[in-house]
């Protein structure tokens, strides 16, 4: 009767991580409590624009580590296939929830031009959660040392970097807004060599 007890909570885990893997194709999964709200939680601002914006045509910083699902993920490396196109989640920020759809939305649109790699100052454990509850496209990096964040400089969530063929950070973008998910979508466009 005992392992009865042990085993009927694991195997709801199971059926539960189950069902959410075969939502494939719906999009990802959206908390229903209330995330928006009236006013900017990390404005950007002209230093932060700054910032970033000095990191253009300087060599991407590069590692190679594995990914939630235990992938190799090469980042920032001269001589890729494609360009990179970075962006960092901070574990439990509503801006990453909210910001997610927008990055699977540019994902699909490059989908085979441009690799998107997604990285996380999560524990392994919390970036595979993420992966799954999120249906994320693409690689989830743990950072969880935070020694890409920091090499990068990605100081609040939602930073991103597209970086060139050649290893070089082609631009930064210290969030996101209308404006410059044009922009993002502008320079990805261009990297690409696509409309």
């Amino acid at each position: 009767m005992r392992l009865f007890w042990i085993g009927l909570p694991a195997g709801l885990a199971l059926a539960a991580a189950g069902l959410l893997l075969l939502r494939e194709g719906q999009g990802p999964h959206i908390l229903n409590e209330e995330v928006i709200s009236g006013q900017p939680r990390h404005p950007v601002t002209l230093a932060m624009r700054q910032e970033t914006g000095s990191k253009s045509a300087k060599v991407a910083p590069a590692f190679s580590v594995k990914d939630s699902q235990g992938r190799e993920v090469v980042l920032g490396s001269p001589g890729a296939d494609r360009p990179q196109f970075l962006y960092f989640v901070l574990e439990g920020c509503p801006c990453s929830f909210e910001a997610e759809p927008l990055f699977h939305d540019l994902a699909n649109r490059f989908q085979g031009q441009v690799d998107f790699v997604s990285i996380t100052d999560a524990s392994l454990l919390k970036a595979k959660k993420w992966d799954v509850q999120m249906l994320v496209p693409y690689s989830v990096v743990p950072d969880p040392r935070k020694e890409i964040i920091k090499a990068y400089g990605a100081k609040n969530s939602v930073y991103s970097a597209l970086v060139s063929r050649q290893g070089k950070i082609v631009k930064m973008w210290p969030g996101y807004s209308v404006d410059l998910l044009q922009d993002m979508n502008k320079q990805l466009a261009k990297e690409a060599g696509v409309a």
